[in-house]
């Protein structure tokens, strides 16, 4: 073997294998309100809606096939009940040039309930109406224009929501938080922030009530509203009333600065 063939040989070696992509989807039909559940390791998950009184899933994938050997998508419907499950196949460490990308992407009716689980993933959602309970172990959340009660967790990873809520509980172990809540948000029960290593800011309601707990180990508070205070005031440390106090909204972080502001 001559010299040139050596260095096509060693190139061939060092480039990674095409891409290969593959497809699953299927349609889901409902008869009411629905109540979607996905889980999954390291696939990123994005769920929006429509109009249409059916839930529309589909995993896409690149350098993983689908089936034997990969992927595996399991799917299970009991009513107007949907739950999608995606698992990967078992590896030894393999050291490879290029990413293997796995997406999650469903469209469902606006109002209903929702759960959704990524180990490794990054969560987006939109446009969603009702009960959502979101966790992700090392991955960010984007959560926009949405509506009822949210329960957001992240080991890892940033978490930024907005919409109109009645219960927020939104936290991370290693990442920034940053909230708004639209006109018409009520503090029906306690919304909890806490972020373990990370900055918090927090947008409502100029006519907001609540009671309110801000604390930062390491790092500054701000608020853009009168705060009645109760006890001490303190520079890592607020307790007091906005607009004549109600339910608590809490903001805690382990190290970060607290904005709470008003829209």
């Amino acid at each position: 073997m001559n010299r040139i063939q050596w260095m096509l040989l060693g190139v061939c070696l060092i480039l990674p294998p095409a891409a290969r992509a593959d497809e699953w989807s299927k349609t889901f039909t409902l008869t009411g309100k629905p109540e979607l559940r996905v889980e999954t390791s390291d696939a990123d998950i994005r769920v929006d809606t429509w109009d249409k009184n059916t839930i529309e899933a589909r995993v896409t994938t690149e350098r993983w096939k689908i089936g034997e050997g990969g992927i595996k998508v399991y799917d299970r419907q009991t009513g107007d009940v949907v739950e999608l499950e995606v698992r990967y196949p078992h590896r030894n460490f393999v050291f490879e040039m290029g990413r293997r990308r796995v997406e999650v992407e469903v469209h469902m009716p606006r109002e209903g309930k929702l759960s959704l689980r990524t180990s490794d993933g990054h969560i987006r959602l939109s446009n969603f109406k009702g009960e959502m309970q979101l966790e992700t172990g090392d991955g960010a959340q984007d959560i926009d224009r949405v509506d009822g009660v949210l329960r957001a967790r992240a080991s890892d990873g940033h978490i930024e929501v907005s919409g109109r809520f009645d219960g927020l509980d939104v936290s991370t172990g290693d990442g920034r938080i940053k909230a708004e809540a639209a006109a018409g948000s009520a503090v029906a029960k306690t919304w909890n922030f806490r972020s373990g290593d990370g900055s918090v800011t927090v947008r409502v309601p100029d006519s907001l009530a609540a009671d309110v707990d801000l604390h930062t180990n390491d790092g500054h508070i701000t608020v853009e509203m009168p705060v009645s205070v109760e006890g001490r005031l303190g520079e890592k440390n607020i307790r007091g009333k906005i607009n004549g106090g109600g339910n608590l909204v809490m903001i805690h972080t382990g190290d970060g600065s607290i904005r709470l502001e008003k829209s």
